[in-house]
């Protein structure tokens, strides 16, 4: 089953329309985190909406932590030319980055120059775990959703003269940089599908399309293996790293007013719209506007080197 959460109350996606859920005001997150998620297939229904209906919120408004693994993709890995990683790579951000479909992602005034995009697959934790079997990964599964994982790649690389020192968690863990949604596909539809196609736009134009095929561990993998160092818990949220096309990759990084759109079949699609931070009155008159930054092929090369470590 498909399940969103919207400002009317829980809805079932049905037929590319949303049929609202007696839910006594609770919200899909409350029964994430309760483990309860299964009752919901047998909720009333109190009527019927439209997507333009509503305001959509993320699947998890707050999740305990958010984990981030890198270079999960072989395509991704392909184009950055590093080599596959032998055990999952992977790093926490805070729950404050989540937000969801629909909304405004604002670039910091001290970072807005590299920002880039990562469509990702999200597996949404719905039973908590230390040391999973991978047999049994899918039972801790609540469900998959879209997210985009939005970095400030001067951070992660280190190259921010405001901040000494490379920090991936930092630079995907800003407000606003995890948006996650419009939906949650319940683990029995999700795991019965052998391969997902994933497709990102930056407004019209095609940057990434792949499949979650091209997965180098797949979700019971990451899930054993990251649980073996720590309690996954009911709500939290694991990103299961991006395909190839990101725009490090060409040096072609976004700007105030671009849209992305991550889709992901079965799922749905994540929009989300990017703008600049608006500059205090002081800053309005002494700062230059900022042009769109493309990194010359010399800089492009060598970031793209560093990201071998550090990217995801």
């Amino acid at each position: 089953m498909l399940f969103a959460q919207t400002s009317l109350g829980i809805a079932r996606v049905v037929d590319g329309g949303l049929e609202l859920l007696a839910c006594s005001g609770r919200s899909l997150d409350d029964y994430i985190v309760a483990e309860r998620l299964d009752e919901l297939a047998y909720q009333e229904t109190l009527g019927a909406a439209t997507w333009e209906e509503v305001t959509v919120a993320p699947p998890v408004g707050r999740p305990g932590k958010i984990i981030i693994v890198g270079l999960n993709y072989r395509d991704h890995a392909a184009e950055i030319g590093s080599p596959l990683p032998t055990f999952p790579r992977f790093h926490l951000v805070p729950g404050s980055a989540v937000t969801g479909s629909g909304g405004t992602v604002t670039m910091p005034r001290f970072a807005a120059g590299k920002i880039d995009y990562e469509g990702e697959l999200a597996i949404v934790i719905g039973r908590t775990g230390r040391d999973i079997p991978e047999e049994s990964a899918w039972n801790f599964v609540a469900g998959g959703t879209v997210a985009n994982d939005i970095s400030a790649r001067d951070i992660q690389m280190g190259e921010n003269p405001r901040l000494p020192m490379a920090s991936p968690a930092l630079a995907k863990g800003m407000d606003g940089f995890k948006p996650l949604g419009p939906a949650l596909l319940t683990t029995d539809e999700l795991r019965s599908r052998r391969a997902l196609s994933i497709t990102t736009r930056v407004n019209t134009e095609v940057r990434q399309s792949s499949s979650t095929a091209e997965l180098v561990f797949t979700v019971p993998e990451l899930l054993a293996r990251i649980s073996s160092f720590l309690t996954l818990e009911a709500g939290d949220v694991v990103l299961t790293g991006t395909p190839g096309g990101v725009g490090l990759a060409e040096g072609r990084f976004l700007s105030g007013g671009d849209v992305v759109t991550v889709t992901i079949e079965n799922i749905g699609t994540l929009t989300s719209t990017l703008v600049d931070m608006e500059p205090t009155l002081a800053e309005a008159v002494t700062t230059p506007s900022r042009e769109p930054q493309t990194l010359s092929t010399s800089t492009r090369i060598r970031s793209v080197k560093e990201s071998r470590t550090h990217t995801s």
